[in-house]
């Protein structure tokens, strides 16, 4: 089982090459952190993380790694979201009503120009569905797509002509809703759609929106809500918990907040800090959402307690930062042609590889010859043996120290390369 490696346990390493290779990663791992907290939101490095086990005794079921948790139900899209495999997202525009301070659509590519133009879903989807491609699963987000009423139903209405059994959800704030359109995504055959509501909006706000959803049971199969969980918020999220069950709606997906990695004003007047580690695994990822604020995921895991405690009917999840990055990295990193020492792991989707130092390679490589396996690699440069991760507990066995390497499957001036991105210790 890998271990992981910080500054303070890297000493605990006795191969000194080993152990300087480590040291790399560390690196730049701290010139990341540097790079971050110049943003002006420090990290929180003393926090003590909520026992998993804890939330699991409660009832909560853990799944993709315990990057989420959940009780009761959980939308079949969000099941789809781990791999990203026959799901597609699209919008109308990113105009929207509101003003959330910790909206990130400003990250997203071609924001300015889909701030001012639309876009066009259907006729992306159109070319989707002509090369082929099957979809399970298709979103329409935004900014609010019901600024475009007409564009969002005819964008279902489409889905169900072309693809019918295809799953469908609705991304929107909800206020802009009425009896007419939702009779209209009725029609057109909407299968989800996702509130979502503001902690800092009034109660009278809020209790408007409650009443939307209670409208929308009547004509769309599953009403879900989808919200950050702030810190400091909890009392207003056991409130909202309670009427979410009086309503009797499908859900809720406990979002864990985010800085944008911009506008960062109203995080420092609020004293929020960064959750640290800023990722479990440091990479480029994909999704825009920025860095995770410490004490949201504290504050999910006690709204899943209460649910529990309660024996609320509906579903809670709990949907992690990491949660989000492992569409990407499946995708990624599952059409990988990999051949000798790669493996794809089905377990967190990096592609993984094994790797002794110094002295112990040669022994390494003995046990290989012995057995008339060619499976391994040599690199003089940093003077290791690189082998499948199958074989790891085999050298562990040898007395020897073993690292365990995650890579993400990149392109490169029109080829495709392996880039290492974590090691690991092998216990």
């Amino acid at each position: 089982m890998p271990h992981m490696i910080t500054p303070e346990n890297l000493n605990n390493i006795k191969n000194p090459g080993f152990r300087n290779y480590v040291k790399r990663y560390l690196d730049i791992e701290e010139q990341t952190d540097g790079a971050i907290e110049s943003l002006g939101i420090p990290f929180n490095r003393s926090n003590q993380k909520t026992a998993i086990e804890s939330v699991v005794r409660r009832g909560a079921a853990p799944r993709n790694g315990n990057k989420s948790f959940y009780l009761n139900w959980l939308s079949p899209a969000c099941l789809a979201c781990q791999t990203g495999e026959k799901s597609h997202t699209s919008f109308i525009s990113f105009k929207c009503h509101k003003s959330c301070y910790f909206c990130f659509n400003n990250n997203q590519e071609n924001y300015a120009e889909f701030r001012v133009k639309d876009n066009d879903p259907v006729h992306e989807l159109r070319k989707l569905l002509a090369r082929g491609e099957v979809v399970d699963y298709i979103a329409l987000t935004g900014g609010e797509p019901l600024l475009h009423p007409d564009k969002a139903v005819a964008f279902f209405d489409f889905i169900k002509k072309r693809t019918p059994n295809t799953h469908t959800r609705l991304y929107t704030a909800g206020d802009l809703l009425t009896d007419q359109l939702l009779a209209d995504f009725q029609s057109a055959g909407l299968n989800e759609i996702r509130f979502s509501i503001k902690q800092d909006e009034s109660t009278e706000v809020i209790e408007k929106l409650f009443e939307k959803m209670s409208l929308s049971k009547a004509y769309i199969p599953q009403v879900v809500v989808e919200m950050p969980v702030i810190p400091g918020t909890l009392s207003k999220m056991k409130w909202i918990l309670l009427e979410l069950e009086r309503i009797g709606i499908a859900g809720i997906n406990l979002l864990e907040f985010c800085f944008p990695i911009q506008n960062p004003n109203p995080f420092k007047e609020r004293g929020f800090e960064l959750k640290y580690p800023p990722f479990q695994t440091y990479y480029n990822y994909w999704y825009a959402g920025g860095l995770a604020i410490d004490q949201s995921e504290e504050e999910c895991f006690e709204l899943l307690a209460f649910a529990a405690e309660k024996e609320l009917a509906i579903g809670v999840h709990y949907c992690s930062l990491e949660n989000k990055h492992t569409g990407q990295l499946y995708q990624q990193n599952k059409a990988a042609e990999l051949e000798g020492v790669y493996t794809f792991s089905e377990t967190d989707y990096f592609i993984k590889s094994a790797k002794v130092f110094g002295e112990e390679r040669h022994l390494a490589e003995s046990w290989f010859v012995n057995r008339g396996l060619e499976a391994f690699e040599h690199n003089d440069e940093h003077d290791y043996l690189m082998f499948p991760v199958a074989f790891a507990d085999d050298m562990r066995r040898l007395g020897l120290e073993v690292a365990i390497c995650s890579s993400v499957a990149e392109e490169r001036e029109g080829e495709g390369i392996l880039r290492e991105v974590k090691v690991e210790l092998a216990l």
